[in-house]
């Protein structure tokens, strides 16, 4: 259905996370850059696409999809079998794919929003100081806990081809550290390596531009 996709939400990982998964499989898509807080979520229009009135929101022709892991991996399992990305074919690809693909976003991107909303947000949805040390102490340990396994993808989880799970995990690494998590040397030399895709620049300038369509 290329060609009929529609991508909203901007300026946040999550809607990034989508437009990466777009611009590695080489798809055309018209982009609806609303944000979160600025009452662009909240119209009848958006919200009879989405009505959680979150982003993002993905439509593939009759077809609408939420939560940035689902559009990433309905992406490179929909559009990627002639691209240059890796999708898992066995059962234990499969599961492990599953595996990071989960932990970055239970382990590490829930326990994050935590962080942004009460301390880089503190103004719309309280302070909460207990809390957002916990999550910080939490997401440490928890990276820590990986960062052995991280150093062994060469370059990818996967090998050379990049895969679903490592948008979501390298995009979550990066969140982690402008929420002021340290990371390991191997999880910066792996989120480095990940983001000076070409695809990911790309995806990464039109997230920022609010003029763009």
């Amino acid at each position: 259905m290329s060609g009929s996709i529609v991508l909203w939400g901007a300026f946040s990982v999550r809607a990034l996370r989508g437009q990466w998964a777009l611009h590695e499989l080489q798809l055309e898509y018209a982009y609806r850059p609303i944000q979160s807080r600025s009452g662009e979520t909240l119209t009848k229009e958006y919200t009879e696409h989405n009505p959680k009135q979150k982003i993002p929101c993905l439509q593939d022709g009759d077809f609408t999809l939420t939560e940035s892991a689902a559009i990433v991996h309905y992406l490179f399992n929909t559009y990627g079998e002639d691209k240059d990305v890796f999708l898992p074919k066995s059962p234990a690809d499969k599961g492990r794919a599953d595996e990071w693909s989960y932990f970055a976003m239970m382990e590490l991107d829930a326990v994050l929003y935590t962080i942004r909303r009460h301390k880089f947000l503190s103004e719309i949805y309280g302070e909460a100081p207990v809390a957002v040390a916990s999550a910080a102490e939490y997401c440490q340990k928890q990276i820590t806990a990986v960062a052995p396994a991280i150093a062994q993808a060469d370059p990818y989880i996967f090998g050379d081809n990049i895969s679903a799970a490592d948008i979501l995990l390298s995009t979550t690494l990066d969140f982690a550290e402008r929420y002021e998590v340290e990371l390991p040397q191997s999880c910066r030399s792996y989120r480095d390596q990940a983001h000076a895709r070409p695809a990911f620049l790309a995806a990464k300038v039109r997230n920022e531009d609010l003029n763009a369509n």
